[in-house]
């Protein structure tokens, strides 16, 4: 159990604050006053040193717990997570659903973020050779997809997925992966959208030839040329949006 003298447990002057129980909490696991698996101070333990009611701490837990920084384990205790939790992107996730006129604006930044850096990642880790096979599978599946006749936009849809998800597993970053995989569910039907408007223009080789292109510059040393290569990539999802706004 975590020290009941650590700075994290000072009293708190102003009673009934919630939110500065939460930021306690979450510094102290910041700053390594807490660590992954450590178990924290019993509720009554809590309400003694830090001078805030019952109701207080109770439901600064439940909203940590809701986020998945705490878990409680039934007759041993609340404990600091020990890893990633997909949770703590839930309120980024509602907060992009709910403000609905900045929503696709914010969307598109929000990927295009994670996307160059996992690519600077990528570039900067150089990945060993089984992740390029794999990469290079994955991106001709989709271009043969791409090239059949009559196409199936929804196979090319997935396949277009799997492909963005493997490079973001070749970081090997759970977080990055995670956070991808949440961006990923929040742009399917953008996604789809955007092949129905390239194959309704006659431009399935723009396609073909991002998807290669990304593959080629990732190969290279130029982060300039990557990230031209991943902006040339958003062209019609972007148009896309812009009809939505």
């Amino acid at each position: 159990m975590a020290n009941s003298t650590a700075s994290y447990l000072a009293p708190i002057n102003n009673r009934s604050m919630v939110d500065i129980v939460i930021s306690r909490l979450t510094d102290a696991i910041i700053n390594g006053e807490l660590k992954p698996g450590d178990q924290i101070p019993v509720e009554p333990e809590l309400v003694r040193t830090l001078g805030v009611g019952r109701n207080t701490v109770r439901e600064a837990v439940r909203i940590l717990v809701a986020y998945g920084v705490l878990e409680i384990r039934r007759a041993e205790g609340t404990y600091v997570c020990d890893g990633f939790s997909p949770k703590v992107l839930d309120p980024m996730v509602y907060g992009i659903i709910l403000q609905k006129e900045s929503a696709y604006s914010e969307l598109i930044g929000l990927r295009k973020v994670v996307e160059n850096g996992i690519m600077q990642l990528l570039l900067e880790q150089r990945m060993p050779e089984e992740t390029w096979k794999l990469l290079h599978e994955k991106c001709d599946q989709l271009v043969a997809y791409l090239e059949a006749d009559p196409p199936n936009i929804e196979k090319i849809a997935d396949a277009d997925i799997i492909f963005h998800q493997e490079l973001a597993r070749a970081t090997n970053n759970v977080a990055i992966i995670t956070i991808h995989d949440t961006i990923v569910e929040l742009t399917k039907a953008s996604r789809l959208k955007t092949i129905e408007e390239v194959f309704s223009k006659g431009d399935r080789q723009y396609l073909i030839d991002t998807h290669i292109k990304l593959l080629e510059k990732l190969a290279g040393t130029s982060m300039e040329e990557l990230y031209q290569a991943i902006n040339d990539s958003y062209f019609y999802w972007r148009d896309v949006y812009k009809k939505e706004e």
